[in-house]
């Protein structure tokens, strides 16, 4: 336990690489960065804008952490964060002369509200489809947050195998999502 394990630090887990290297990993990770991008920002165009600020970052650094999957998806999740905090601190807009503040209302409306909690208890019940096993995974990593060695430590599985129940939580729940795409709308 007593190993620094922190994204960033330049320990051994870290290797140089070179351009070849480099185009390897956006290939093999964009396509599924750029989905999960997408799904944080909700905007494809500003899901490719973060997916470029975090390539460029890792391409400036020269280094790929020994993690790479995990350092990229938490960059992209960082990133998608960052750009919801400047999307509402741009919240007025001073107007030439004028120079008074428009206030921008941000809250949903009720119908927005009840469509958001009526999606909300469909995706629960769906998730309470799964396997008692998946259901908990699928919980313990979007509901409580923990990471995946989390989960295999406290289920005292392996990492391989956590990944493998989201996979497959996340299929069905895109597959059942796709069959009932009017209920979700």
């Amino acid at each position: 336990m007593g190993k620094n394990n922190m994204v960033g630090s330049n320990d051994a887990q870290e290797q140089v690489f070179d351009e070849k290297s480099f185009e390897d990993l956006y290939r093999r990770m964009y396509p599924t960065l750029k989905k999960y991008a997408v799904y944080l920002v909700k905007d494809r165009e500003e899901a490719q804008l973060i997916l470029n600020d975090v390539f460029i970052s890792i391409w400036k650094n020269n280094l790929i952490p020994a993690n790479e999957k995990a350092y990229l998806f938490r960059a992209v999740k960082n990133a998608s964060t960052n750009y919801h905090k400047k999307a509402r601190i741009k919240l007025w807009h001073i107007d030439g002369e004028d120079e008074t503040p428009e206030i921008t209302d941000l809250k949903e409306t009720p119908a927005q509200s009840f469509q958001n909690k009526d999606r909300n208890r469909m995706l629960y019940a769906l998730i309470d489809q799964m396997p008692e096993r998946r259901r908990l995974i699928f919980y313990l990593y979007r509901i409580d947050g923990l990471s995946y060695k989390e989960i295999a430590a406290l289920l005292d599985i392996s990492v391989r195998t956590v990944e493998d129940h989201l996979v497959k939580g996340f299929q069905f729940l895109q597959q059942k999502v796709l069959n009932n795409k009017s209920e979700f709308r």
